[in-house]
């Protein structure tokens, strides 16, 4: 079985696609005598859903929670100059104490002597609309590192110049010789920064911003730090870094005090054979269909993406909001609540040093109008905000503006709906009203940022009806050209600060008899090629790329038939408002 890949897609046979359960990786692999003074790692970089590792038939540790690494210190159990054998227990079964959620269900009816299911039947109903693939998503590493060695980096570099980092330094034992240099140096490889200590807080002038496309440069500096045992050098780190700050008010965003009007696309990590397993060329492809259609920025729903793809962000002045796995909440109690914490903090140590990362997501569409949501999330939002202060925290919500009890709390708001489809599909006449109506009472309610995150249809590749009917490409690009009719009226007067239609391409779900072989809500179909829609949306965003809304271009006062929409509301009180190591490794591509 190939690593890094979905196992579900590589049978011919449904009893492996729909497996749930228990699967078994096994790879062997030598380590030579000259590895025996360093100490030994091993790195998974996404496993779905729960892993329990084993060296040479020893259990070494566990991991639960896709689409996150997890790290197990290897050197007490390693061979040295002998055959290994990697040994990994994956399961995907999904309950209400999982982040997602789903529902393992028994099922059976008996009547008259009879049964009408086989003993032991049952339906696993995840709690999310995309197929739940399993395995080993993501690259696998065993690295040497020596007795101490540099284990994390934190940075924290603003547009003006500003410089805070922190290296962390594992060693073995205390050692007072030891010192850390570090150096700062831009894309042309000069240095402009030199420091020697552990920490620092400070300004390096002159530098240049990281933009996100359509705003500037995405300008990009590598940190360079070297663990010193006296005058010798025993491990360095380098990682790519960017100086940018990301703000916002009641009505915008800005990175680097400039307004920023997200738009761009929900995604998902999925393909034909690998389902959601890494692969370079899709993740290209993606990105460079991202950039044709003139996107500035993405989700990475519903679930962090790669390391790899948030280095080409980074890269390529793409702006992300980086989502954690926890789609379709629905009960809130303290174990959950611990779980969603670890999920966060993987997630925020993992990717914090990441220019393009703008805002971190804590969860999409969860049932937040339940009361217990409120200290949940609160809880939640503390823990984000102890982590990074630099980035605003939302939540997704699909929740009713009258009855949330989340809202209030995040940073900014982002909204999930599907007017013309979901709500009232087929009347199209009422698309604009419609998101006037729901996105002034969002901020009448709140007075917070607000981003469209998901809006759209379904459309099947290829079903042409004219006049437009559901599921056909004309009824996809009719819906949306009534949608973005309203977003620039919501717009105008700053009751929206962006927009990310739902969804880039076409992916893989559980059967459902709406979902006709997965969700074609995609504006690419689910190989890439582009859909009616895409063309739209490649306009769209053309123009908003050109243009810097001034009073005037799109109409800002609401038609006096929509005015009388907004519900009066009462006193809002209630809701105060690309790392490299010199440390030898080798990936383990593929596992027999």
């Amino acid at each position: 079985m190939p690593v890094p890949s979905a196992y579900n897609d590589l049978g011919s046979d449904a009893q492996t696609r729909d497996h749930v359960g228990w699967v078994w990786y096994q790879r062997k692999y030598f380590s030579s005598a000259r590895d025996a003074p360093y100490r030994h790692f091993l790195r998974f970089s996404s496993v779905h859903y729960h892993a329990v590792v084993f060296l040479n038939d020893k259990m070494i540790g566990s991991h639960e929670g896709g689409h996150l690494p997890f790290e197990i210190e290897i050197t007490s159990n390693v061979l040295i100059g002998r055959e290994n054998r990697i040994t990994v227990a994956v399961n995907n079964t999904l309950s209400h104490s999982t982040i997602p959620p789903g529902e393992f269900v028994y099922l059976q009816r008996e009547s008259g002597g009879m049964k009408q299911y086989p003993d032991g039947f049952f339906k696993q109903r995840p709690d999310f609309d995309f197929f739940n693939y399993a395995g080993i998503l993501r690259p696998v590493y065993i690295t040497k590192k020596p007795t101490s060695f540099i284990e994390d980096i934190i940075i924290e570099a603003e547009a003006d110049g500003s410089l805070f980092y922190k290296v962390l330094i594992n060693s073995d034992f205390a050692n007072n010789n030891e010192t850390v240099i570090v150096t700062a140096r831009n894309e042309y490889g000069r240095v402009i920064f030199v420091n020697e200590g552990t920490h620092f807080v400070g300004r390096i002038e002159t530098v240049r911003p990281w933009w996100p496309r359509g705003m500037g440069k995405p300008n990009l500096y590598q940190l360079e730090v070297h663990l010193l045992s006296g005058q010798i050098a025993v491990d360095t780190y380098r990682i790519q870094f960017g100086f940018r700050t990301v703000s916002f008010t009641n009505d915008e965003i800005f990175i680097n005090g400039r307004p920023f009007y997200c738009h761009g696309f929900g995604m998902h990590e999925d393909f034909e054979l690998h389902g959601r397993g890494y692969n370079a060329v899709v993740m290209t492809k993606d990105l460079n269909m991202l950039e044709w259609m003139n996107g500035n920025c993405y989700r990475t729903s519903h679930y962090p993406y790669s390391e790899e793809r948030a280095a080409e962000a980074d890269r390529r002045g793409l702006a992300v909001i980086t989502e954690a796995p926890a789609v379709g909440l629905f009960e809130f109690d303290k174990s959950n609540e611990l779980l969603h914490s670890q999920m966060i903090r993987e997630m925020i140590e993992r990717d914090r040093n990441h220019p393009s990362v703008i805002m971190w997501s804590l969860a999409n569409e969860p049932q937040s109008s339940q009361k217990s949501a409120r200290a949940y999330f609160s809880d939640l939002i503390n823990v984000t905000k102890a982590l990074d202060k630099t980035r605003p925290v939302t939540i997704v919500f699909s929740s009713a503006f009258f009855s949330d009890q989340a809202a209030d709390l995040v940073d900014v708001i982002c909204v999930n709906r599907y007017y013309g489809w979901y709500i009232d599909m087929g009347y199209l006449q009422v698309v604009n009203s419609s998101w006037i109506f729901e996105m002034k009472n969002w901020k009448k309610t709140f007075n917070k940022a607000i981003i469209v995150t998901e809006y759209g249809a379904d459309s099947i590749p290829g079903l042409n009806q004219e006049p437009s009917r559901d599921f056909s490409e004309q009824y996809q690009n009719d819906l949306l050209n009534r949608t973005h009719a309203a977003f620039d009226i919501l717009r105008a007067d700053k009751t929206i600060a962006g927009e990310m239609i739902w969804n880039f391409a076409d992916f893989m779900t559980a059967p459902d008899v709406t979902r006709a072989v997965g969700n074609h809500k995609g504006v690419l179909t689910r190989t890439r090629q582009a859909k009616m829609a895409a063309y739209t949306i490649k306009r769209r965003y053309e123009m908003l790329d050109a243009e810097e809304l001034t009073p005037g271009t799109t109409p800002s006062v609401i038609p006096s038939d929509i005015s009388d929409m907004i519900i009066p509301t009462k006193s809002t009180d209630s809701f105060k408002s690309d790392v490299t190591s010199d440390t030898d490794s080798f990936t383990l591509s593929s596992f027999i």
